[in-house]
């Protein structure tokens, strides 16, 4: 594994920022909720990503300039900004996000009791952006310290999902029946839906698939390394369903028909229903691997934002151009403010952990006066999730066309498997943008309304 691992690269950076804080605790919930019987829907996962990424990466290969610049070339340079903006709004609403996993991922670790002060937490993500700010600026060659820090990542989040594992001693009849009989029936139930599209949105990251087009550049692949770049593909995308599939056996193993779905929300819950169960150190082990999620995806992600949107504006196509390491640190500062606001003006948080480490549902109840005083983190994921619905149908739809025209005008033609693929994944974009839209439109009837 770390040989292989040594011998790949730009996909392991998309796996890396696609297996963050979100896609853990949802394919914790749904490992809860369903057992073993939705193991099969990550498979058909799977073979969407190694499409959407394969062709993303064929055409960073082959193309003489970047995914937005050709866009813009073709279309007219609304295309790139569309992408563009559509990457940075992604990622600045969601970034306060991976700031506030940080801090749920290592207060487990400091006691069972243990919940940290405003104070300190404002610190450590001072701390926690600077560093990775300094990184930008700093680093000699910026592509090859991110591919070496995420691979770092990665055989951290496996190691330790994998302890996890072979703790929870799953039930071999059915990981092998969820694998191979697909179960249609969550999908029949609103509430069940809702949480599955979520396994799906946090799972089938496009945005993440499109930068394998940047990243394969910035490893200076070009027409002769095709075959690399899908095999890295390939590897990248197993490790990315590999691991999200372990978590899920784990919970399936540990949680389902014990504990409610609805209560694993965080890294300090997971991990106080893990020590419940295993009575030993395994709860670590899991925020270990929890916090490796949110350093990787808390740095690509903003790295993609910036990336990408220094490209959509025209200013810059390389990641160590100024324009994107200035978007990139944008980004971050964003991600840091909003998530510092939200905990300055937010009421005391219930701690989620009671007498002998049971979870609570219990939290303080806010004054009326605290509700209007606080910070409301609902309007900035509204936002988020707004510029999803745009922008996941406009990065696959660029894709497509890229690719469609590479394959009906140019003599060098991407793969047809790959096109088939990404037109599919366009099918359930638009899903996933259909629903989300849903959800903004009543998150912010519920915003106007309050």
């Amino acid at each position: 594994m770390i040989k292989l691992i040594r011998q790949v690269g730009p996909a392991i950076i998309v796996a890396a920022v696609v297996l963050g804080p979100g896609s853990i605790t949802t394919s914790t919930k749904v490992g809860a909720a369903f057992g073993y019987k939705m193991i099969w829907l990550l498979f058909v996962l799977l073979a969407l990503l190694i499409g959407v990424a394969s062709l993303a990466s064929w055409l960073g290969a082959t193309l003489e300039k970047s995914l937005c610049r050709e866009l813009s070339d073709r279309l007219g340079p609304w295309a790139g900004w569309v992408i563009g903006i559509a990457f940075f709004l992604i990622v600045a609403g969601f970034q306060s996000s991976n700031n506030m996993a940080v801090i749920a991922g290592i207060e487990p670790l400091l006691g069972e009791n243990t919940k940290l002060s405003k104070i300190p937490i404002i610190a450590i993500l001072i701390g926690v952006n600077s560093g990775i700010i300094a990184i930008l600026y700093f680093a000699k060659d910026l592509y090859k310290q991110v591919e070496r820090i995420m691979k770092g990542m990665i055989l951290l989040m496996i190691g330790a999902f994998v302890i996890n594992l072979c703790f929870a001693k799953p039930s071999i009849t059915g990981v092998a029946k969820g694998m191979l009989i697909p179960d249609y029936s969550p999908f029949q139930n609103s509430e069940h839906l809702i949480l599955l599209m979520g396994l799906i949105a946090t799972t089938f990251s496009v945005a993440g698939a499109f930068y394998q087009g940047y990243l394969v550049r910035e490893k200076g692949w070009g027409p002769d390394d095709v075959k690399a770049g899908f095999r890295d593909t390939v590897f990248g995308m197993c490790v990315l369903v590999g691991v999200t599939s372990i978590i899920m056996m784990t919970s399936a193993a540990v949680f389902f028909g014990k504990v409610d779905p609805k209560e694993l929300s965080d890294a300090g819950k997971m991990s106080a229903q893990l020590k419940n169960t295993f009575k030993g150190g395994a709860s670590w082990i899991f925020c270990f691997g929890f916090l490796a999620g949110a350093f990787s995806s808390f740095l690509v992600n903003a790295m993609i934002g910036g990336h990408v949107f220094s490209d959509g504006l025209g200013l810059g196509s390389a990641l160590k151009s100024k324009s994107a390491r200035a978007f990139t640190t944008l980004a971050l500062i964003i991600g840091m403010l909003i998530g510092v606001a939200s905990l300055v003006t937010e009421v005391d948080r219930g701690s989620p952990i009671k007498d002998g480490g049971a979870v609570s549902n219990v939290e303080d109840e806010p004054t009326a006066n605290q509700k209007k005083r606080g910070f409301d983190r609902t309007s900035t994921i509204v936002m988020a999730q707004a510029s999803t619905v745009v922008g996941g149908p406009a990065v696959v739809a660029g894709l497509l066309f890229l690719g469609w025209r590479q394959f009906f005008r140019e003599k060098r033609k991407p793969p047809l498997w790959t096109l088939i693929l990404t037109s599919i994944a366009m099918i359930l974009t638009l899903l996933i943008a259909t629903t989300t839209a849903k959800k903004v439109v009543d998150s912010v009837k519920k915003i106007v309304q309050t």
